[in-house]
């Protein structure tokens, strides 16, 4: 057997597989494991051309160049595919994710390497794809999607971290922002629905007018079912009654005589409280709402006494199937002193225009009495004149009839003296 043939043995059975053995023990799944392979390959074919140059003489060094080279250019072409050109990918990605680029590619084929540059290229992928979620996360919440979500990749995960710090804290902002939006429409509701309510107040109704345009404006206004006033008078017996004036219902005019004296039913006892009441549980024979559906009770039931200082002049009473918001209650409370002071200033015009009116008729009697008196004193004083006239003519009747009795007198005298002056004789 020849050296060269024991050398090549030796080299394929004793060292190749021991060096085999070591690079996949040592280097297994890495990439130096393929270049060991190459570096080998290399090794052991300049070592069998070497040891022929060496055994059979210089002459054989014109062929051990160029299959040196060619060798040297095969394991280059190996590194190349091997090492090379899965760093050079990566790095090419690398390059387009750092400068900002997310539409990238990976190689199958790298990817199912086993070695790091395929770990490399899966982790890289991973990366991008975890940057296109944080980047449709950031967009959706830039869009006021503040709903969607992105969970953390770790303990570690500042970036998510951070955008989902600024997701929590625009929509505590979004959040403040609603409730200011929403305080502000109910605000501007408050104060429209006030404006309306003023408006109806200088309208110049009659009573029962006036309270079916007030209970028409709060069952609309407030999206309820059906309500009623109820004002205060006097029974014919006196009694201090509250009387309903006006009921509302279903865009209709209920015509309904009731009357309920202060602490009967929940009426009076909201007058004789006067406090509001709110109820979420009606009974079943207190309240009906009557519908083209049928009839069934009211969720929610509203009565708030209209007063002036603590004086109760009214109740409003409101059903609804829904329930009230705290709002809509303290509306129906500030436009009930409203509506009282109207109900004030209106008994107070009808007092003092029925004062008004006793007081006319009170001075045209007067005038009237005066008028007959001055013609009674004119006949009086025309009677008086009469009687002085008469007075005055009797007087001189009587003075002529003196005198005319003294000139009797005289001639009777007379009479008598010639009697005695002829007696004499």
């Amino acid at each position: 057997m020849s050296s060269l043939l024991i050398f090549i043995l030796v080299l394929t059975f004793g060292v190749i597989p021991l060096a085999l053995f070591v690079y996949w023990f040592r280097y297994k799944h890495t990439i130096l494991q393929k270049s060991a392979y190459v570096i080998l390959f290399s090794t052991y074919i300049i070592a069998i051309t070497s040891f022929i140059v060496g055994r059979y003489g210089i002459n054989n060094l014109l062929w051990y160049i160029p299959v040196g080279y060619l060798v040297l250019l095969i394991g280059n072409r190996f590194l190349t595919w091997y090492v090379q050109k899965p760093i050079k990918s990566t790095t090419e990605v690398l390059d387009k994710v750092a400068e900002g680029n997310l539409d990238v590619t990976f190689d199958e084929e790298l990817r199912n390497r086993k070695d790091e540059t395929g770990q490399m290229d899966i982790a890289l992928e991973h990366t991008v794809n975890n940057l296109r979620e944080s980047v449709e996360f950031a967009r959706q919440i830039g869009e006021g999607n503040l709903d969607y979500d992105i969970k953390l990749l770790g303990d570690n995960d500042h970036l998510r971290k951070a955008l989902l710090e600024m997701k929590n804290k625009l929509k505590e902002a979004a959040k403040i922002e609603e409730e200011k939006r929403k305080e502000e429409e109910k605000r501007r509701w408050h104060n429209e629905g006030l404006a309306k309510m003023n408006e109806i107040l200088r309208q110049d109704y009659k009573l029962e007018d006036l309270a079916y345009k007030i209970i028409n404006f709060f069952v609309d206004y407030l999206g309820a079912n059906q309500g009623g006033i109820f004002v205060k008078s006097e029974s014919e017996d006196d009694e201090l009654v509250f009387d309903l004036k006006a009921a509302y219902a279903f865009d209709r005019r209920k015509y309904i005589n009731r009357s309920f004296k202060p602490g009967e039913s929940l009426v009076g006892t909201c007058a004789i409280e006067k406090e509001k009441i709110h109820m979420t549980e009606i009974p079943d024979d207190y309240i009906r709402i009557t519908s083209g559906l049928g009839d069934a009770n009211p969720g929610s039931l509203l009565l708030i006494p209209m007063k002036v200082e603590d004086e109760v002049l009214g109740v409003i009473e409101i059903a609804s199937f829904k329930n009230f918001e705290d709002y809509e209650i303290e509306f129906v409370e500030e436009a009930s002193l409203s509506i009282a002071s109207t109900l004030q200033a209106s008994e107070t015009n009808k007092r003092t225009k029925e004062l008004l009116e006793k007081t006319q008729q009170q001075a045209e009697e007067m005038s009237a009495q005066e008028e007959e008196m001055r013609q009674n004193m004119e006949e009086l004083k025309a009677t008086q004149e009469e009687a002085t006239r008469k007075a005055q003519e009797n007087e001189k009747q009587l003075s002529e009839a003196y005198k005319y009795q003294k000139e009797l007198e005289e001639k009777l005298e007379k009479a008598y003296q010639k009697i005695r002056e002829l007696e004499k004789e």
